[in-house]
C-alpha cells in the first residue's frame, strides 16, 4: 500500500521496537532522563495496535534549546509469518544528529554519506 496506508495501519509496528533517538553529549549514548520531572506515567493507557492490550505510553520530554540528540528511526525485520524470508534478519537505521535551537534544530551530520556507494568508498579509505 501507500505510505499513508502503512502509517495508518501501523504495518511498520512489528519491526520498529525503538523510539526515535538518544541524547548525545560526553558519551555516544549520553545519560539523562527522557521524562519531564513529575510527569512519569501520567498519560492515559492506550490499546497496543498489535495485541489490543492496554499499555502505558512511554514517557516523553519537551525538547529545549541546547539539547543534542540523535534522530535514528530503525526497522529490524525478524522472521515471522507473512514476512518474506529474504528480508529476515535485516536491520535498517539511518542516523542524523541534531542540536535543538530556538527556531527548530540544526542537523550536524548532514555531511555524512548515506548512499551505499559513497559509504563503501569511505570504508575502503
Amino acid at each position: 500500500g501507500s505510505v499513508d496506508d502503512v502509517l495508518e495501519k501501523k504495518a511498520y509496528f512489528p519491526f520498529y521496537m525503538h523510539r526515535t533517538s538518544h541524547w548525545l553529549g560526553m558519551d555516544v549514548h549520553d545519560c539523562g532522563s527522557y521524562v519531564e520531572p513529575g510527569e512519569a506515567n501520567t498519560a492515559p493507557a492506550k490499546a497496543d495496535p498489535l495485541t489490543g492490550q492496554m499499555v502505558q505510553p512511554r514517557p516523553s520530554r519537551v525538547l529545549r534549546e541546547g539539547m543534542v540528540l540523535t534522530l535514528e528511526p530503525g526497522l529490524y525485520v525478524r522472521p515471522g509469518e507473512g514476512v518474506p524470508e529474504a528480508f529476515w534478519h535485516i536491520g535498517i537505521r539511518i542516523e542524523d544528529d541534531a542540536i535543538v535551537t530556538a527556531k527548530g534544530c540544526e542537523l550536524i551530520s548532514r555531511g555524512v554519506p548515506v548512499d551505499a556507494d559513497e559509504i563503501e568508498a569511505l570504508m575502503r579509505g
